[in-house]
C-alpha cells in the first residue's frame, strides 16, 4: 500500500512496521522474534510504541488482544 510520507499514516508508518515487527508469535508469547536475547516486550518494541503514543495512535489496537495483559497494566 502506498501512502504519502507527509500524511498522519506516513508519519508513524515506521513505527508500525517496527512495532508490528516485534510482536511475539503465538506459539512464544513471552520472547519477541527480532530480539532473540530479549523478552517480550523488547525495547524495539517499547521504542516503536511510544514513538505511535507520542503521535496519538493508540498502540492497543496494533497489539492482539491475548497480549494485552502483557502490556496492561503498567506497575
Amino acid at each position: 500500500m502506498v501512502i504519502a510520507t507527509d500524511s498522519p499514516a506516513g508519519r508513524v508508518a515506521e513505527a508500525i512496521e517496527q512495532l508490528t515487527a516485534h510482536l511475539p508469535t503465538p506459539d512464544q508469547p513471552t520472547t519477541c522474534p527480532m530480539c532473540s536475547r530479549q523478552g517480550w516486550p523488547c525495547t524495539g518494541f517499547d521504542a516503536a510504541a511510544r514513538h505511535l503514543q507520542a503521535a496519538g495512535v493508540p498502540v492497543g489496537y496494533l497489539v492482539p488482544l491475548d497480549l494485552h495483559p502483557t502490556l496492561w497494566p503498567v506497575p
